[in-house]
């Protein structure tokens, strides 16, 4: 089958869990296809069971480290959009206390989409990975970003062996064990990502968190 995002061919990489993980050589995307995807209700009542509250310290602790991060590379930020935000948008209040007009959205839980619109700063936390159609999904993430404004993600980048694919790390990788999750990244699919929408990445630690500059 295709790639979900780039539409190159893809083939099996590894099985588990029940299902088939599909890896493609072009941009590196490791993805599971739609058959094995939970239903939409089962998914919503999978993120309810998150403990996603401003009284979560650890989850606070989480986004800060994030927070930091984007002051420091996109000082100028003083808009940004939630993209994804979950049933309690934890993010936008952290980011407002920082002086940023924060809005939300989350196809589930906040669908009303700020057409129109665009923001100093898109940041999408541990939300990529969801992506049933992922191009257009992160297409329209993009959208909303402003001339030389950034794009945020944070989402676990699976595990490489020597810079490759490795099934067997892959095989044990706790991430991928949630049933909700059933699209994985690595540094190579933000590259092929920046290219394609016209972004440079400016930064990338390598294993959760890629900031991206728009171009165009």
């Amino acid at each position: 089958m295709n790639c979900s995002l780039c539409d190159t061919e893809a083939n099996i990489f590894s099985t588990g869990e029940n299902r088939q993980y599909q890896l493609c050589n072009l941009c590196g995307l490791i993805f599971v296809p739609p058959e094995f995807h939970v239903p939409t209700e089962s998914e919503i009542a999978r993120y309810r069971e998150h403990e996603n509250s401003l009284d979560n310290e650890g989850y606070v602790e989480m986004f800060m480290k994030k927070v930091v991060l984007v002051k420091e590379h996109c000082p100028q930020t003083k808009t940004a959009l939630d993209f994804g935000c979950g049933y309690e948008p934890v993010l936008k209040a952290l980011l407002e206390r920082e002086g940023i007009k924060t809005d939300v959205f989350d196809s589930n839980f906040f669908p009303d989409f700020p057409k129109r619109k665009t923001f100093d700063l898109v940041i999408s936390t541990e939300t990529f990975e969801h992506f049933k159609n992922p191009i257009k999904d992160i297409r329209q993430a993009a959208s909303c970003v402003s001339s030389t404004g950034f794009l945020a993600v944070m989402t676990r980048f699976y595990p490489l062996e020597k810079e490759i694919p490795c099934e067997e790390k892959f095989s044990d990788w706790y991430y991928k064990r949630d049933p909700t999750h059933i699209v994985f990244y690595t540094s190579k699919t933000f590259e092929w990502l920046a290219r394609k929408m016209g972004f440079k990445i400016i930064y990338n630690n390598q294993f959760d968190f890629v900031l991206l500059q728009n171009l165009i």
